[in-house]
């Protein structure tokens, strides 16, 4: 048995050894995006109290805007950026640890959620606050059944899960409160104590959050017209961000890998059965009524059946029934696969974003007191993430000011809304215009065009150069 054991961590040892060489080799191949760059930005340029007001106009939770905090306020070279896409890169590595080392899943069920498009290429390569999803669930997996015995780590544990992302809430506010009811009906002083702390962090989230609806960029216009045509295009959206394609095959497979699951954990064990419902249907509901749809997100909900996995494997006595499950999730999660190569393909040959690209032309090119406008704030971050703090800011006529980060609660942003070139070139000699999303002077030549990009266009950017009457 010792000799297994060793042989089977070995094992272990070179899978993720092979995976952290090959997704850091891609990791410096992959340009800052928006979403990225934004998050660096803002707690680069302002103050502790200003990143708490900010934050929440994006409808997210602070965790990963503080663990990004200290490198942003200490790091000030031109790709000073790396530093949290390597956090991020670390943060995946750990939570795969977890995963091969600490659950009770076959190399087969291991490997092939390493192998899925989720895991190979959006949570390594995307520096998001998603990266410390997969890391924090396998724990929570790992420690439920000694829930009783570690109330405080638990209950640590799904504090730090909820403030990474709202997908996630669903999911914390159903371990919340089984965790208060068991705590209660148990009378543990210390795990009433620990759940009770949970519950009002939970709750100091929503006040975060949805406390000024008016600034709050998620849930100031959250209201559809909801039909079955609508639910039907929600769903495929979810099997395309998961898989990368739809059609009858993938959908009757996640269709029936959903009822599977949800018939296994009903019969051997009620409060996981409970958990998976609760979070099925939240997620399903925020995709409806609140946000929009990635795969990151759409990972999540496969995450959380992982968990649920994770509690009751052990519990599952006959063999049959842990073969349809390995063969299950194999399937589910390599059906991504050559999702994941096209995109790794994708993202080494091509740019993902054009905004490093810029910045460097923008360095080389355009002098630091140059007035540069451009036309959509959000998409521009991309090139401001790789210029040094305090120079070469830009001017957005929306914010009437300069700026280095997006500002949701201010004027509505439109990516095809034309820059005021009479107004500017009556005040400045010179002007530079960044444009982006296809916005484009058809009568003017750029002095500078980006590549197409891999994820969006709006990451695409042409520079034009006027001068002034």
């Amino acid at each position: 048995m010792y000799k297994r054991l060793c042989t089977k961590n070995i094992l272990n040892i070179v899978i993720l050894a092979v995976y952290a060489v090959f997704t850091f080799v891609m990791l410096l191949h992959h340009e800052i995006w928006a979403d990225e760059a934004q998050v660096w930005l803002v707690v680069r340029d302002l103050s502790p109290v200003g990143i708490f007001e900010h934050v929440r106009t994006e409808g997210h939770p602070l965790l990963w805007y503080l663990m990004v905090f200290p490198f942003a306020k200490i790091l000030h070279f031109s790709n000073a950026i790396f530093s949290m896409q390597l956090l991020n890169w670390l943060i995946v590595l750990a939570g795969m640890a977890v995963l091969f080392f600490k659950s009770p899943f076959n190399i087969y069920v291991k490997s092939s959620i390493l192998l899925s498009s989720g895991f190979l290429y959006w949570f390594p390569l995307n520096a998001r606050s998603y990266c410390l999803i997969p890391f924090l669930i396998f724990l929570l997996g790992g420690i439920y059944n000694r829930r009783k015995e570690n109330p405080v780590i638990y209950g640590l544990l799904i504090i730090l899960l909820a403030n990474t992302h709202i997908i996630v809430f669903g999911f914390c506010s159903a371990l919340a409160m089984l965790f208060a009811y068991e705590s209660i009906k148990s009378r543990n002083k210390k795990a009433i104590v620990s759940a009770s702390i949970v519950l009002l962090s939970l709750l100091s989230i929503v006040l975060y959050l949805f406390g000024a609806q008016n600034e709050n960029f998620v849930v100031k216009d959250y209201s559809k017209t909801v039909d079955l045509a609508y639910i039907k295009a929600i769903y495929s959206k979810v099997i395309f961000y998961l898989h990368g394609f739809v059609n009858i095959f993938n959908t009757l497979l996640i269709s029936l890998f959903l009822i599977f699951c949800g018939v296994i954990f009903f019969v051997k064990n009620k409060k996981i059965f409970f958990i998976y419902v609760f979070t099925l249907l939240y997620q399903f509901s925020i995709y409806v009524f609140v946000w929009g749809i990635l795969s990151q997100r759409a990972y999540i909900l496969l995450l959380v059946i992982i968990f649920c996995f994770q509690v009751i494997y052990r519990e599952i006595e006959r063999p049959v029934i842990k073969n349809i499950i390995t063969v299950m999730l194999v399937s589910v999660f390599l059906f991504s696969f050559p999702e994941a190569i096209r995109l790794l393909k994708q993202d080494y040959l091509y740019e993902f974003s054009g905004g490093r690209k810029t910045a460097e032309f923008i360095k080389k090119n355009i002098p630091q007191d140059a007035f540069i406008v451009t036309n959509y704030p959000i998409t521009t971050v991309s090139i401001s993430v790789y210029l040094p703090k305090n120079k070469w800011k830009f001017y957005y006529d929306g914010y009437n000011d300069f700026y280095t980060y997006a500002a949701w609660n201010k004027v509505s942003m439109n990516s095809q809304a034309p820059v005021n070139i009479i107004k500017h070139l009556q005040q400045h000699k010179l002007i530079y215009i960044i444009l982006s999303a296809g916005s484009f002077y058809q009568d003017l030549k750029p002095v500078y065009e980006s590549n197409s990009t891999v994820f969006t266009n709006q990451e695409k950017f042409r520079i034009y150069k006027l001068e002034g009457f």
